[in-house]
């Protein structure tokens, strides 16, 4: 009898996949998938071998001193997350840089492909809206560029789009749950995801304002108010918070904040400039996905508009979708506008993720509308235009992605080749002065010390009041073994390195290269007889210079 039922399970489960292979729509999708597998896998495989940045090593040499490597790095402040603590568990069982990059990075990347399609499902009846959002997503140069590195910004886009998921899923669709949990969970469930998401990016607790405002605008508030699973959202998101807050970030919230708000800078529009970064071609004309994203807008706010009173309604789903959407983008926006209000620049592409989704959406509709529009003309020349417009937009993306990363393979090869060195050369106790500390920490494994801070307050109108107190302090500190200077990290205090245009200077040493005119004076040895110091030249690397302290 028991085997009579697993062989009917099994049965009814190849129908299943047969009838749902049958649908175009389907193929299409898995077409796309298989795409974003095959991409995310040759990134990962081109980038394997590529160099930490500094604040990839910052998460990275924490995660070492997690797993009990023999460094004290702690992150900084603004770099708080539960990604080290993740990290730390794949350096505990021996899977390593590879594992994290794949686990944390690429796999949360193809996961975001697929489920921005079952998202667009569940929110629109079109089906073309959910290819074209998977597509794009695919294909998406922030998204694919971050992959290929060690930044929070994938897993936790990951995680706030499976919480999108979970709300229109049980919450507006009032279906069970990846069917299974009850739809009266959703908000609980979505309130749970929402705080893992700021665990692992703070910023990213955009993606509660979305759901909060949604539900304000979108529902009326006494039956709000008189939902008890509110109520037990309300609790959970209050228990996870302080458990976060307390046990897994370093710096409360208060004191991360004050980095970011530029309270006395004006009101500006900075942050608009972000759709140019998304969405713009690498030719000097803007790109196609540009232009249907601001069709998309103008649509997406005619229909709210229209559709104001079926809000509140049975049947108004896809006027919720649309202000949902709209709300996720004018939510992000305000934020950069009126809140950090950088008075310089939008900021990386990379932290405007949590709109990217309703981007794509607004492409998809624009795109779709274009060809309705055409086609009772001519059904094959719609089909076609938003094939191409779609596919040109996307190699768009795919390009600038590539060449992105391609560019960045090499960078800081110098730092990482410097502390092998360092590594093989020095004891376990020996330190490293330096301002590559992560990145010198996580490959070397040896402590580091600021150069700009340890030796004091660095000031640029006492650069030898600052450069004898340093001194004094490597004499006093004899596992002060070895000082390393990287012309690819800035804020070096100026006694020990210089540079301007094409002159490199590192003044302590007395040497200086000027690539103007090919002229190089440079000391192999420097001695310090007021300290009893010699500093010798052991390698130059790409960039970097490595110099031991003999006593």
């Amino acid at each position: 009898m028991e085997e009579a039922k697993k062989s009917d399970k099994i049965e009814k489960r190849k129908e299943a996949i047969k009838g749902w292979l049958k649908n175009k729509y389907n193929l299409i999708f898995l077409a796309i998938l298989i795409l974003a597998i095959v991409i995310y896998l040759n990134n990962f495989n081109l980038t394997k071998k590529q160099v930490l940045w500094w604040d990839e090593a910052d998460y990275l040499a924490y995660a070492k001193n997690l797993a009990g490597f023999p460094i004290n790095w702690i992150i900084t402040e603004k770099h708080n997350s539960l990604y080290p603590y993740l990290a730390a568990a794949f350096f505990k069982i021996g899977l390593g840089e590879l594992g994290i990059k794949f686990f944390l990075q690429v796999i949360p990347a193809i996961l975001s492909a697929a489920l921005v399609y079952f998202m667009s499902n569940k929110m629109y009846e079109d089906k073309r809206i959910g290819l074209i959002t998977s597509f794009l997503m695919t294909t998406f140069w922030v998204n694919l560029f971050n992959a290929s590195r060690f930044h929070v910004d994938i897993p936790a886009l990951f995680l706030g789009l499976l919480s999108i998921y979970v709300f229109w899923q049980g919450y507006e669709n009032k279906e069970k749950i990846f069917g299974k949990i009850e739809a009266k969970w959703a908000i609980p469930l979505t309130v749970f995801l929402v705080i893992l998401t700021y665990t692992i990016r703070r910023g990213y607790i955009l993606f509660g304002a979305f759901f909060l405002v949604h539900m304000l605008a979108s529902k009326k508030f006494k039956a709000l108010i008189k939902d008890k699973y509110n109520w037990i959202a309300l609790g959970i998101a209050s228990v996870l918070f302080f458990f976060a807050e307390k046990f897994i970030f370093i710096s409360q919230i208060s004191d991360i904040s004050g980095q970011y708000f530029h309270e006395e800078a004006p009101i500006n529009f900075l942050p608009f400039q972000v759709f140019p970064a998304f969405f713009d071609s690498v030719t000097k004309m803007p790109g196609v996905l540009l232009y249907l994203f601001w069709i998309g807008a103008v649509l997406l706010l005619v229909n709210i508009a229209f559709s104001f009173g079926l809000m509140k309604k049975e049947g108004g789903t896809r006027v919720r979708a649309d202000l949902f959407n709209f709300l996720t983008i004018v939510i992000t926006l305000a934020f950069f506008i009126y809140v950090l209000r950088s008075p310089t620049n939008f900021g990386e592409a990379r932290w405007y993720l949590p709109m990217a989704f309703a981007c794509f959406i607004l492409i998809a509709r624009a795109a779709t509308s274009i060809t309705d529009y055409i086609k009772p003309y001519s059904k094959h020349a719609a089909i076609i235009l938003l094939c191409a417009l779609i596919a040109i937009g996307g190699y768009y993306e795919f390009k600038q992605g590539s060449d992105s990363i391609k560019g960045k393979l090499d960078s800081f090869q110098g730092i990482k080749e410097a502390s092998i060195l360092i590594k093989e050369m020095s004891d376990k106790e020996d330190l490293v002065l330096t301002l590559g500390q992560p990145q010198v920490e996580y490959y070397a494994e040896r402590n580091t010390l600021n150069a700009r801070v340890w030796g004091g307050k660095y000031s640029s109108d006492d650069v030898g009041g600052h450069f004898e107190s340093t001194m004094q302090k490597i004499k006093e500190n004899p596992q002060v073994r070895f000082i390393v200077i990287t012309f690819s990290e800035p804020a070096y205090p100026e006694w020990a390195k210089k540079n301007s245009g094409n002159v490199w200077e590192i003044p302590f040493m007395q040497t200086k290269i000027d690539f103007s005119t090919g002229e190089q004076q440079i000391n192999q040895e420097l001695q310090y007889d007021k300290y009893n110091l010699k500093f010798k030249l052991i390698a130059v690397k790409n960039e970097v210079f490595i110099y031991e302290i003999l006593r």
